[in-house]
């Protein structure tokens, strides 16, 4: 019997298994997690993706994790051991993530947001300004991978890792970044040093003229006074572009203090204009 013909077979059930939240309909809630199934589901990679859905529902998925540029997993099937999956060609180099990082850096509310660990919702841009794409732009850009004999791939095993994986990102956008070769810290730690060197640039042009020094023998009497310069500095807090960036950074609290949080937002952002009035 050749491997192109498989009769029907029924998934050993798994207990602890990763579990799709989406009962029916769509999976992902987040729009970055959207996006992505929107992604994958218009590779037209056939039926398997429905089978795949089923068996990301049903916990099929014993184990994943994310490596730079790579998607590591087990799903298990019809047979005593489960099989493995792997996920990969989706990495960016390093000259090709330091031209994103740049173009992220040019738009302050990408950074902001970044930094205080949202996902802009127009982040698609900075990649595209590159001529990029936040995710792989066709499947064959791609180096899937499964351990079962079916010779179609993406086989459904792959395609209940990509629902599985979707979910992920729900929980933290910036697993999309490790998944294309940048981790969390490396990407906010480049972020932070382009906006750092930018505000230096642009501060430079604002820079006070220098004095000329008075001698010593000259200013004795009031060495230890402030002087006129003092009154020049002017200390005036900007708005932030995202008031309650601290909270957020905490991702999303518990259902049952969701509240607490909305009316600690607000009260930041009133702090916060109050502070630079």
């Amino acid at each position: 019997m050749s491997w192109s013909y498989f009769p029907k077979s029924t998934p050993r059930k798994v207990e602890g298994g990763i579990k799709a939240k989406s009962k029916r309909g769509k999976i992902g809630e987040e729009w970055w997690s959207r996006r992505f199934v929107e992604v994958v589901e218009s590779y037209s990679i056939s039926s398997r993706i429905k089978r795949g859905k089923r068996y990301a529902r049903g916990g099929q998925v014993i184990a994943l994790a994310i490596d730079d540029g790579m998607v590591h997993a087990q799903v298990q099937g019809s047979r005593p051991n489960p099989y493995k999956v792997d996920i990969g060609g989706a990495s960016l180099g390093d000259e090709d993530w330091e031209q994103v990082e740049q173009a992220m850096s040019e738009r302050a509310a990408f950074a902001a947001q970044l930094l205080a660990g949202e996902m802009p919702a127009d982040i698609e841009e900075a990649f595209e300004a590159c001529e990029f794409s936040l995710f792989p732009a066709s499947y064959k850009k791609m180096e899937t991978h499964c351990s079962c004999p079916d010779s179609a791939n993406p086989c459904k095993h792959i395609a209940a890792v990509f629902y599985i994986l979707a979910e992920k990102f729900d929980e933290d956008p910036f697993l999309i970044f490790r998944w294309r070769g940048r981790s969390r810290e490396e990407l906010l730690d480049h972020l932070r040093r382009l906006r750092s060197s930018n505000a230096r640039a642009a501060g430079s042009q604002d820079d006070l003229p220098a004095e000329p020094s008075t001698p010593l023998s000259e200013c004795l009497d009031n060495f230890w006074s402030a002087g006129p310069s003092l009154e020049r500095i002017r200390i005036r807090p900007g708005l932030a572009e995202i008031p309650d960036a601290a909270l957020r950074r905490l991702g999303k609290p518990p259902e049952r203090i969701a509240e607490v949080r909305d009316e600690l937002g607000a009260l930041y952002a009133r702090i916060v204009g109050s502070a630079s009035e």
